[in-house]
Parts: C-alpha cells; structure tokens; sequence
C-alpha cells in the first residue's frame, strides 16, 4: 500500500526571495481516484489527490523518514540552516506548498526568482501530477499524515 515516492517543495518566503526546500519522501500511498476522493470526502471536495504519509516519533516528535515535521509556523521561524533537515505540510492559507509525484533530482534548495513566473509556475507547466497542498492532518492511532491537495 505504501510504495509511491514523491517530491514535497517546503516554501520558505522572505525579503531577499523565496525560497523552495526539498524533500523526498518514499513509502507513501497517492491517491488521485477522484470518484473514491468524492466517496470519502463528499461531492463538495475540489481535490484531486490524497496523500498518506507515515511517520515516526523520535523522542516525542514526528519524524518523516529522516526529517523533523513541524507545523507550518513553527517551521517559518527556523533559522535558514534548520530548513532542510525539517519539513512541513502547508496550505494555501499558510503559502502552500507542493509535492509532485516521483523522486526530485536532488535536495538542494531551488530559488524561487531564479524562474521568470516562479518555480511553483514552472514546475506546473513542465509536469503532470503537480498538486498544491489544500490542507493536511494527522492520526495518532495508525501514525500518518493524510494531506489533501489539488
């Protein structure tokens, strides 16, 4: 059930430019069946992915894969040096974030300037299956991330 791997793009924003932290995440199941998406979340959902990722705790706090989750707020007030060993699942309503399926060619952090229309932009019009993170929540009884994205 768990074999998809997948690329997350943690947004970082600040005045000198924004920036993209990668992550790349084996062991996780994507869903994109809009029908059973609809069945479960009801025909009022506008997303076309599902999203489950384990994690593990690790002195009390959740670990995914070899990365510390960290809510979206907290995760903007690390220092710069902090970011790439964390990751986070934020929304639209925080500045979102982005996965696409499949594994990225490396973990460096991308430059959001560095591409005329942004990198989120670029990423949509060179790739199927780019989803933008509409919302995410975890279970503590069966330890995963479900993350809703469109």
């Amino acid at each position: 059930m768990y074999n998809d791997t997948i690329t997350l793009f943690n947004r970082y924003e600040s005045k000198q430019g924004d920036t993209w932290y990668p992550s790349i995440l084996h062991n996780c199941n994507l869903n994109m069946d809009k029908a059973s998406i609809i069945a479960k979340y009801g025909s009022d959902s506008q997303d076309n992915a599902v999203l489950n990722v384990q994690y593990s705790l690790k002195d009390g706090k959740k670990m995914v894969g070899s990365k510390l989750w960290l809510p979206p707020k907290e995760w903007s007030k690390q220092a710069n040096d902090k970011l790439p060993q964390t990751l986070t699942f934020s929304s639209k309503a925080n500045g979102f974030d982005f996965f696409i399926v499949g594994e990225w060619e490396n973990e460096e952090p991308i430059a959001d300037d560095d591409y005329i229309d942004g990198f989120y932009e670029e990423m949509k019009l060179k790739y199927d299956y780019v989803f933008a993170i509409t919302g995410s929540t975890f279970y503590d009884i069966i330890p995963h991330f479900e993350v809703m994205a469109k």
